[in-house]
């Protein structure tokens, strides 16, 4: 083990920089989360669980409180993800650049964050779902970047693919439904 400065051993810094890493994916994603949210809730008095339950939705439309428990899980896998791609630059092997993923990951954030008040601040629905196939694209285009730098990060990618897929066809149905 070889001491750094102030003492503090290197593999010990090294941990304490990749939970760092870690820590600020997870509060990245979850403050453009709560951000997108708490703008939709201004813009409309009552919050998206009572206006989603308002809309028209088709028969395969999952309750309002199955969106809440997916995109915590989503946050944390998609964080988890990006993590593995910042951290797979420290290893002492030879891995592909690992910008382009996390400039993909980042970008997915900001895209991910406008649904809310697109669905549910400004009620507008096909734009919304404009921006959910945005999101499923950019997360797939992610998930092939994360490759490059490891399977697990690719594979953390692919329930946010899925979701965002379903997502998609299902703000589709509820803004034809609703139009």
């Amino acid at each position: 083990m070889i001491m750094g400065e102030f003492g503090i051993r290197v593999r010990d810094r090294d941990l304490w920089r990749q939970a760092a890493a870690w820590a600020g994916a997870a509060v990245g994603y979850g403050g453009a989360q709560a951000l997108s949210a708490w703008l939709a809730r201004r813009a409309q008095v009552s919050g998206t669980r009572p206006q989603y339950e308002q809309l028209a939705r088709p028969a395969f439309a999952p309750p309002g409180i199955v969106f809440p428990v997916v995109w915590s899980a989503l946050n944390l896998t998609t964080a988890t993800s990006a993590w593995l791609v910042w951290r797979s630059g420290e290893r002492g092997r030879e891995v592909p650049s690992r910008r382009p993923a996390l400039v993909c990951w980042a970008l997915a954030v900001v895209v991910r964050s406008g649904y809310v008040p697109l669905a549910f601040g400004g009620r507008r629905l096909w734009a919304a779902t404009a921006d959910s196939a945005l999101l499923c694209a950019v997360m797939a285009r992610y998930a092939l970047l994360a490759r490059r730098t490891g399977r697990p990060a690719a594979a953390l990618a692919v329930p946010e693919i899925a979701w965002t897929a379903f997502a998609t066809v299902l703000s589709a149905a509820v803004a034809s439904k609703n139009n």
